[in-house]
């Protein structure tokens, strides 16, 4: 909670009622009110034209940082170092698929080419068959007729016995040539398709060994840093104070401070003797509450809508009464209390303002 800045002085204390507490408070935005700080260790270069009373939308810049220069080299570094990496990429990938196309294109030409050779084999090897049987055939025929009673010369025997050995040969030596051309061709296939993997394998190592994933990463950090290097108001709200100037060291104080003025409300610092009697009034429903001030136009209306708004913490009051018989060194309970809609616009004037509140029981 911000420290009370009190121009005017507090209402006197009146005589203590069974029906009302009274204690002083602060005017402060319900969501509290937001510094703006940067980073350690930097200088403000730059401030945007912001003044108190203008309203910010959230992501607004409102400072510049020294830095900012550094940062952005670094970030064009870093794009510099991703295109090479997309270059690379880019080439590994061509290089490495042509490779695979290669491999893939001499598998399939030892596809084909088995599949003609054997299939010509193999009607050879029908040929053949046909010879082997029309030549048995023949040296059955003869072999019938001689032990028929016919006339067969030892020679033609001999001719026909001779031919049916050769187309025998022939067929056993197609067969065996068939097989060996067959298991080349097996062979020739794994070999291509071992390559084919390989290729493979060599293009998924050469795009893996390029650093995309890392000069990404870079390029992001790089981009975070360079957006770091411009302080944005991080909420939507109105400016209160501007603190920075160019050349001021940042992270110590905040470069400016900035609420959401649209709901106000009033902190009251209740002593520690009176919690209890207001805890049983906002049981029973929300407590009335009247903010006073010569500084404000009127007087302002409030309500404690329950439990909740009383903290559970006891804290030495923020908040002094003027005059030396006053007790600066007090126990006391935070309470919020809710302005009407009404008083919203004369309270966000005086953001910190020391004021009197009452509170009543409601009827």
């Amino acid at each position: 909670a911000q420290n009370a800045a009190t121009t005017a002085p507090a209402a006197e204390q009146p005589a203590a009622r069974p029906d009302r507490v009274t204690s002083l408070g602060r005017l402060q935005p319900a969501g509290g009110v937001v510094p703006v700080f940067g980073p350690p260790g930097d200088r403000v270069a730059k401030m945007y034209p912001v003044a108190p009373g203008d309203a910010l939308k959230a992501g607004t810049p409102v400072a510049e940082l020294a830095s900012r220069k550094d940062r952005l080299l670094e970030l064009q570094v870093a794009e510099t170092q991703q295109q090479e990496a997309n270059t690379s990429l880019k080439f590994a990938r061509v290089a490495g698929e042509q490779k695979v196309r290669a491999a893939e294109a001499e598998l399939s030409l030892a596809k084909a080419n088995k599949v003609g050779d054997l299939a010509a084999l193999d009607a050879r090897q029908a040929y053949l068959k046909l010879q082997v049987e029309t030549a048995g055939a023949s040296v059955a025929r003869l072999e019938k007729l001689r032990a028929g009673g016919s006339q067969i010369a030892d020679e033609t025997m001999e001719k026909a016995k001779l031919l049916a050995a050769q187309a025998d040969a022939e067929f056993k030596a197609g067969a065996a040539v068939r097989k060996k051309t067959e298991t080349t061709y097996d062979e020739t296939e794994k070999a291509a398709t071992a390559k084919v993997d390989a290729a493979k394998a060599e293009l998924d190592e050469a795009l893996a060994r390029v650093p995309t994933k890392s000069s990404e990463e870079k390029l992001a950090l790089a981009r975070q840093m360079a957006e770091q290097t411009v302080l944005k108001a991080p909420v939507a709200g109105t400016v209160l104070k501007v603190v920075g100037r160019e050349g001021q060291p940042t992270g110590l104080d905040p470069v400016l401070q900035m609420a959401d003025l649209t709901a106000m409300t009033a902190v009251a610092e209740v002593y520690e003797g009176d919690i209890e009697r207001l805890s049983k009034w906002v049981r029973a429903g929300p407590v009335r509450a009247e903010i006073k001030n010569p500084a404000l136009p009127r007087a302002l209306t409030g309500t404690v809508r329950s439990e909740q708004d009383i903290s559970r913490m006891i804290a030495r009051n923020q908040v002094f009464a003027m005059g030396p018989r006053e007790d600066a060194d007090r126990r006391v309970i935070e309470v919020v209390v809710h302005l009407a809609p009404d008083a919203v616009a004369d309270a966000s004037r005086f953001v910190g303002l020391q004021v009197t509140v009452t509170l009543e029981p409601g009827k």
